[in-house]
């Protein structure tokens, strides 16, 4: 009897949760050349698959981020960029939300970030907005390639920094 009443809570519990569909919203990937230039590339080709119950510290579920549709000024070095990151071999990036809790500044979501087939924990500063029919997220998290097993990046003479700086704009609509 006690197993079928909390089996009976937790899909009761599921019934309320509102899945969160992406309206628009863009990654951005900054990251140097040193002794030139920055690399900033973005894409607005992100798909969720997010839940959440009555609080932003419920969120959970993930988010995939297409790699292969990372664009920036500059056609001939995102084609260099998709190469040296293997895209058309690992195209998306998967982050899958752990916890999110409050801060003083906002949100911390502690995640999984699997890129280039390596998953390694990333934790993602965020300002998280709940609108009553739409989340917003608008957060900043960083990682190294390296710790990605992606080989050092190089342009013509020129290397690329190591450090990947995100900024995530994301607004969601609540079904």
């Amino acid at each position: 009897m006690k197993k079928i009443f909390i089996f009976t809570l937790v899909a009761a519990s599921s019934l309320f949760a509102n899945t969160l569909v992406v309206t628009n919203g863009s990654v951005k990937a900054h990251t140097e050349v040193f002794g030139d230039s920055t690399i900033d590339p973005s894409t607005k080709s992100i798909t969720s698959h997010l839940q959440m119950d009555d609080t932003i510290e419920s969120l959970k579920g993930s988010v995939d981020v297409s790699v292969r549709k990372l664009k920036s000024d500059n056609e001939t070095r995102d084609e260099h960029m998709v190469e040296a990151l293997e895209s058309n071999k690992y195209p998306v990036a998967h982050y899958t939300f752990g916890k999110v809790s409050k801060t003083a500044s906002g949100y911390t979501i502690d995640g999984i970030l699997k890129f280039h087939n390596v998953e390694r924990p990333l934790k993602i500063n965020a300002r998280i907005i709940d609108n009553g029919n739409s989340i917003e997220i608008k957060g900043k998290g960083k990682f190294k390639l390296s710790s990605y097993n992606v080989k050092p990046i190089r342009l013509l003479l020129l290397t690329v920094r190591d450090r990947i700086d995100l900024n995530i704009d994301v607004k969601f609509k609540k079904q």
